[in-house]
């Protein structure tokens, strides 16, 4: 019989049992979560489920506007969902014109007398006479390096309602402006339903990086813009490049084992370059690194590099790839690639989170999360997964206990949930500790990002007045680097709350949230390199109880 140990959170709780129902991955087949649906088009969403609710579920996907079911919707039925598997599911909107901004899954019993789960993803898919949609592009979107006039081709399906057709412009964006010294593909005119595909280059710079792709659409004299969305992307263009980046070896060394990064490069650098591989946690440099050296690579070739971590459990998320002119005065590129190494002796491997992230909850509902371990401490330990909030613990959080790990492999199920609104967790941290919690053994971070929240987290909602209530409200360094001071004072004592967010208006994590008295001055200091952020556009708000107020951060290498 396993020992639990509770937190007292959850013995008030008053033991929740685990979820009989869930969904633990969510694709949509317009493969971008921004994008464009002629109306009537269906978008089509797949998502795994796992069920043991006796008599079976009901599983319902429903397109969100500002807090509520978009109108003119129309969507495919749930069959009784048993077991495990997974299925396709679809929604359309008959006219009009706007935007999907969520998905709302529920998990229903069969009679559908009773809600057994519920939660949103959040989309960006525009609806009207305009469908640009399922993007696929020539290189990797997430991660991707390439050199300068190498081109980076998108290709895309289209279906256009407009009387007289339109032009369609895919451009490459940097910190919220087009990026310099880009070339691309001009347009025809695009009637009707079809694909293409379009390209850009980068032909100057060094270290370039594009964080994204403006799809623009206009009428065929270009007077007049009927419709501009951005994709998220990950490029970075230079006169060198990275690729075919393999990381081998098992996942769970010990402290001091070696481990390699192999990688293929290319530069046009006629003095050649340097590379250093290093080893990546949590927004920095892992501790107790140490890794091979560089020689001078010049021209095409392939080649690889040792690195190891020599105390502690330590799990490395991201390798930094830096590369540098010979006499290591210029930076030529810089970008992090994901791995998971984690070297010592305890292993937690395999999570599995449900809702997937990124995802908006009610207060109150749970996150599950599923691993894998294992232990090689010598003694028995306990883990306690926790959700984290801007480097702390988040607010009102309730959790799962531990039962007791022996040695060797085994398996794990915990849950939190966050009882407070408005909260954003955007770490969950699993700590490790021996059976009298006297010792931390280890800890691991993993990003996420859950937004509790009974209304809507939206871009577009429509602004609050603002006159009169703000004393004053300033950034500082604007553009920042790797962290920026906010200052404000409000006019009236009230509740306010200090968010960031990125540019499409997803919440990142909320900086502070508290009562402010009147014209006193509040300082707030954010590290950013806690959040891996691209750089680019973001924005910083300041709510309180009768305004909103928004101000553009840009975020620099």
């Amino acid at each position: 019989m396993k020992s639990l140990l509770f937190t007292l959170m959850f013995v008030l709780s008053g033991l929740w049992a685990f979820a009989q129902a869930d969904i633990c991955h969510v694709e949509f087949a317009a493969g971008t979560r921004n994008a464009a649906f002629s109306n009537s088009e269906n978008v089509n969403i797949t998502f795994d489920y796992s069920v043991d609710e006796p008599g079976g579920v009901r599983i319902f996907a429903r397109p969100f506007s500002n807090g509520n079911l978009t109108p003119g919707y129309g969507a495919s039925g749930s069959a009784l969902f048993t077991g495990s598997g997974s299925t396709e599911v679809f929604y359309n909107i008959s006219g009009g014109t706007g935007v999907v901004d969520e998905i709302r899954f529920q998990i229903l019993n069969a009679d559908q007398s009773v809600l057994l789960r519920e939660f949103w993803v959040p989309v960006q898919y525009h609806y009207g006479q305009i469908g640009v949609h399922h993007f696929s592009f020539s290189h990797d979107e997430h991660l991707a390096s390439l050199l300068l006039d190498e081109a980076f081709n998108i290709s895309f399906d289209y279906k256009i309602d407009v009387p007289g057709g339109v032009r369609i412009f895919v451009r490459p964006m940097t910190g919220g402006n087009l990026t310099p010294g880009y070339s691309a593909s001009g347009s025809g005119i695009f009637t009707g339903g079809g694909s293409t595909t379009v390209f850009f280059t980068i032909s100057s710079g060094k270290n370039v990086h594009v964080d994204a792709l403006r799809v623009s659409v206009v009428n065929p004299d270009q007077s007049q813009d009927l419709l501009t969305f951005y994709i998220p992307v990950n490029l970075y263009f230079s006169t060198v490049k990275i690729d075919n980046i393999v990381a081998s070896g098992g996942n769970f060394p010990f402290s001091a084992e070696d481990r390699t990064i192999s990688y293929d490069y290319e530069t046009t650098e006629a003095g050649g370059v340097r590379i250093f591989p290093r080893p990546w946690t949590r927004g920095g440099l892992t501790p107790a690194y140490s890794a091979c050296g560089s020689t001078v690579y010049t021209g095409t070739g392939s080649s690889s590099c040792d690195f190891t971590i020599s105390s502690g459990n330590q799990r490395v998320d991201h390798m930094r790839f830096q590369v540098l002119n010979p006499d290591q005065t210029e930076v030529l590129l810089e970008f992090l690639s994901p791995v998971d190494y984690t070297f010592g002796n305890f292993l937690v491997e395999a999570i599995q989170l449900c809702p997937p992230s990124p995802a908006r909850l009610q207060p109150g509902e749970r996150v599950n999360i599923n691993f894998g371990l294992y232990n090689d401490e010598g003694m028995d330990a306990l883990i306690f997964v926790r959700p984290f909030t801007a480097g702390n613990l988040s607010p009102g959080y309730a959790a799962s206990g531990s039962p007791t790990y022996a040695t060797g492999s085994g398996s794990g199920d915990d849950f939190f949930t966050i009882n407070n609104e408005d909260v954003v967790v955007d770490e969950i941290r699993f700590q490790v500790m021996n059976t009298t919690q006297t010792q931390t053994l280890a800890e691991y971070f993993i990003p996420v990002h859950y937004v509790f929240k009974s209304d809507v987290v939206n871009a577009v909602e429509e602004p609050l007045a603002t006159q009169g209530q703000i004393e004053k409200i300033e950034i500082f360094p604007n553009p920042a680097t790797t962290e920026f001071e906010i200052g404000f004072a409000v006019k009236e004592t009230q509740e306010v709350s200090l968010s960031l967010k990125d540019a499409t208006g997803k919440t990142i994590t909320q900086i502070n949230k508290g009562k402010c008295q009147a014209e006193t001055d509040q300082r707030f200091t954010v590290d950013l390199a806690r959040f891996n952020l691209s750089p680019g556009l973001y924005l910083v708000e300041l709510r309180g109880e009768d305004f909103r107020e928004t101000r553009k951060l840009v975020v620099a290498k």
